[in-house]
């Protein structure tokens, strides 16, 4: 492997972020997410393996990353969650603000692949998990991923 160091525009770090994870992943596309009243979920979530899928994703995730995916499960509790990269930022009290967040949630998005999890195709023909969403300006989380999560996570 060799480094590659790119520039890119403080207003598109989060949207790189996403791209790259797209670009690296080899998890391959299994099925169709699931288009719940509450936003799109995985697929798995609804299978006999979903507890199992989950704390082995929970155990890959770090310190870090629980901490800033913790405020989107706990504001999951009874609807689905919306939070602004600031918002995400400032509950969050990371010290590099919305670009450390987005990075943190590319760890996140690594420890997803390194469970296994499926990848699944987006509408423009990317790739992606839907543990949480992202529309370009906001992160969102579904209750059924957050209840799933939450009760799996790392004792």
């Amino acid at each position: 492997m060799i480094p590659i160091t790119v520039h890119v525009r403080e207003n598109r770090v989060e949207e790189f972020y996403v791209r790259f994870a797209e670009f690296i992943v080899e998890t391959p596309d299994l099925g169709r997410p699931l288009n719940l009243e509450s936003g799109t979920v995985p697929a798995w979530i609804q299978t006999q393996e979903a507890k199992g899928m989950a704390t082995k994703l929970m155990s890959e995730i770090s310190l870090m990353g629980y901490g800033v995916l913790r405020h989107l499960i706990e504001g999951a509790d009874k609807e689905t969650i919306r939070l602004r990269p600031q918002e995400l930022a400032d509950i969050s009290r990371h010290p590099n603000g919305i670009s450390g967040v987005a990075g943190v949630l590319g760890g996140v998005g690594k420890a997803i692949r390194r469970a296994g999890l499926p990848m699944y195709r987006t509408p423009s023909g990317g790739t992606w998990h839907y543990i949480w969403e992202w529309d370009g300006e906001a992160y969102s989380m579904t209750p059924e991923v957050a209840k799933l999560l939450y009760a799996n996570r790392a004792r």
